[in-house]
């Protein structure tokens, strides 16, 4: 089955996801994790569900993942850049720019930043 989350790992390859996301006019949505974090593991679940029923809403959305502690088991650049001190947090960047950030693990307060973003202005 094809991974309805993309993971990312470094700076440049989320600006990547940014610019097209820029283009395209998509919401990108961004899971920052620990492996270690149990509240991590239990809405990541409910994220991959929300990403593969995410064409209903017609608009796109990007769903991304990143680990915030990289392969040294240091705190990853982009977390670091970011200033992530709490998991799993979320940002929703529109146009490229953040326009929401919080820490949950409630699914429903995902899906409704989401339909907030995604629905016709």
């Amino acid at each position: 089955p094809v991974e309805c989350v993309t993971e990312f790992k470094t700076d440049e390859e989320f600006s990547r996801f940014l610019e097209r996301s820029r283009a395209t006019g998509a919401l990108v949505v961004v899971d920052f994790f620990r492996p270690s974090c149990g509240s991590c593991k239990y809405i990541e679940q409910g994220f991959m569900k929300l990403c593969k029923g995410s064409g209903d809403h017609g608009s796109p959305v990007i769903f991304l993942k990143h680990n915030v502690i990289d392969e040294y088991d240091e705190q990853s650049e982009v977390a670091d850049r970011l200033r992530i001190k709490v998991v799993p947090l979320f940002h929703f960047y529109k146009a490229g720019v953040l326009v929401e950030s919080f820490a949950t693990r409630d699914k429903e307060r995902i899906t409704a930043a989401i339909a907030k973003y995604t629905s016709p202005e």
